[in-house]
């Protein structure tokens, strides 16, 4: 598994890290993760920084090539992870760390368990959870 040097900042990201063109909304999160792919030599220990329905951003000292599968890995509980592949990366000079972009492969009941999991260690206020509300938010939509 190649790691690689960085790229240039995407074109859909803005100068706060935010993106325009998401499908799902992201929340904002701090949980220890760990990047894992099928390459022994690709383990990474990172922050997971953001979550949606559709994906995730991890923050890593290293960077990872874009089109790796990864698993990404609660530091807590290594039994909840999903699975995803890496469709961006850049480099974060504030904390001289990359973010990584991750776009989740795993079906929906598996993704659901992560996001819950992750919901819950960021405490998040609302009484609902916020993947069932944005799942709510996300069937309206369809025709």
């Amino acid at each position: 598994m190649k790691m690689s040097g960085a790229d240039p900042p995407s074109s859909m990201s803005t100068p706060d890290g935010e993106t325009r063109n998401r499908r799902y909304p992201r929340l904002r999160c701090f949980v220890a993760v760990s990047l894992r792919a099928k390459d022994p030599d690709l383990f990474l220990m990172g922050n997971l920084s953001s979550i949606g329905l559709g994906g995730c951003g991890v923050e890593a000292e290293n960077p990872v090539e874009i089109g790796v599968t990864v698993e990404i890995a609660s530091f807590e509980d290594d039994r909840i992870s999903v699975i995803g592949d890496v469709v961006n990366r850049r480099f974060l000079v504030e904390k001289r760390a990359f973010e990584i972009g991750i776009e989740f492969l795993d079906a929906s009941e598996r993704k659901a368990e992560f996001i819950k999991f992750v919901e819950h260690k960021t405490q998040v206020d609302d009484q609902e959870y916020w993947y069932q509300t944005q799942m709510k938010r996300t069937e309206g939509e369809k025709p």
